[in-house]
């Protein structure tokens, strides 16, 4: 199949995107559902889906290590895949206005980011660890598994988790962390996704204490306690007191993060 029978209808799909966005945002009648938008993000990952298909290397391996950004982007057609981005992420600032169809919404955009990210350059991938979880904020409570499991599984390992270059600064997604943390911890109660990002985490990262100290200083009134029982578990010797660690009782055995 050539690129333009591909490139046409990419095109079309994300001005339907976008006409999606801006009728959201200014409030014009009838307002597009969830469903309707998920439709549209069905056919970009199904797209994208068959992209990879159509590929003999494995550009999921080129993927962790950031050296090699050139070889994997190389591999693709030229298609507007920053355009696609760039809609997505207008439509995940504009969720809380979705009336009906929020869920179905929600699932096909984590859906559509998880095939998006081999395609994008390493900068934007960067900022995805903080978008994913940014969509926290408004998701259903039914979606926050899904979204966990992106987070960890296909967002992480390839952002935090991405080989860095010798003497290579400090990069968006591993600065991105603490904020990462907050928001998970703050939008949602249940202990099992907190151990499941930070176990996550922890095999991506060394110095994640560090990051969990921040939320403790920095965080809001609702992430600080999570963060510091966390610290108190997963490091005890930072609070040897036997009494000060009653009630701590939480435990998750996750698998290691893994990218499919």
């Amino acid at each position: 199949m050539t690129i333009s029978s591909f490139s046409s209808p990419v095109t079309a799909k994300i001005r339907n995107l976008t006409d999606y966005h801006l009728r959201l945002l200014h409030g014009v009648v009838p307002p597009p559902s969830g469903t309707d938008i998920a439709n549209t993000l069905k056919y970009f990952s199904q797209t994208l889906l068959g992209l990879l298909r159509d590929i003999q290397a494995r550009p999921l391996d080129l993927l962790h290590h950031r050296a090699q950004d050139c070889d994997r982007l190389a591999l693709f057609p030229n298609l507007d895949y920053l355009g696609l981005h760039q809609a997505l992420v207008a439509l995940v600032d504009v969720m809380p206005l979705i009336q009906s169809g929020t869920q179905g919404f929600g699932q096909a955009l984590l859906n559509t980011l998880a095939c998006l990210v081999v395609f994008l350059e390493r900068q934007v991938i960067d900022t995805l660890p903080y978008l994913i979880a940014s969509m926290m904020t408004a998701v259903p409570e039914p979606l926050h598994q899904q979204l966990i499991t992106t987070l960890c599984y296909y967002i992480l390992p390839v952002t935090v988790g991405a080989a860095v270059e010798e003497g290579e600064e400090e990069n968006y997604a591993t600065a991105s962390v603490p904020a990462v943390l907050m928001m998970i911890f703050q939008y949602t109660e249940n202990s099992a996704y907190h151990c499941e990002l930070l176990e996550s985490l922890m095999a991506l990262k060394p110095d994640i204490v560090k990051d969990l100290l921040c939320v403790i200083a920095f965080g809001t009134p609702s992430s600080r306690p999570p963060a510091a029982n966390l610290l108190f578990y997963y490091w005890p010797s930072l609070n040897p007191t036997l009494y000060d660690r009653r009630g701590i009782h939480i435990k998750f055995s996750g698998m290691p993060p893994i990218f499919i």
